[in-house]
């Protein structure tokens, strides 16, 4: 077993954490793709897709309104909560699928630029960083001023 300040890590959690971050990576790779296919003008028919998009967001919305109405966590912390999932997910689905559908339609193009590494890089560090954010979330917040909120 692999130690970390002499203590043991668990395999299956290092390959559970390591699965997430995976698949958060490819996730977010596949959204800075879109963001690129968007800037450059080569996301052909997005306006048409928009409606699905938004859709995606609306649902996740309401999936983090019963996820969270269903914890710890009440009131505004909740709304706020969700808004941010329906946000993300509306950002992360678009975007993710415009990437998809770009790498499909010029596989040459997105997987011979360097600058596909460069995105890979980037979700591979916000990952890590949004990892470690998620689990840190109490020590964060204790450090940041009262917003008022």
């Amino acid at each position: 077993m692999a130690t970390s300040l002499q203590r043991t890590v668990d395999r299956g959690v290092l390959a559970r954490t390591g699965a997430l971050v995976g698949v958060c990576t490819v996730a977010l790779t596949a959204a800075f793709v879109g963001i690129a296919a968007i800037v450059t003008g080569d996301a052909v028919g997005v306006i048409s897709r928009l409606q699905f998009y938004i859709l995606a967001g609306a649902v996740a919305f309401v999936s983090g309104l019963l996820v969270l109405e269903e914890s710890r966590h009440r009131g505004r912390t909740v709304l706020v909560g969700a808004t941010a999932t329906g946000i993300a997910g509306f950002l992360l689905i678009g975007l993710g699928s415009e990437g998809v559908l770009y790498a499909l339609a010029e596989p040459a193009t997105v997987l011979s630029s360097s600058l596909f590494v460069y995105l890979v890089a980037a979700a591979l560090i916000a990952s890590g960083v949004g990892y470690w954010s998620v689990r840190n979330w109490r020590l964060v917040d204790r450090r940041m001023p009262d917003r008022g909120l």
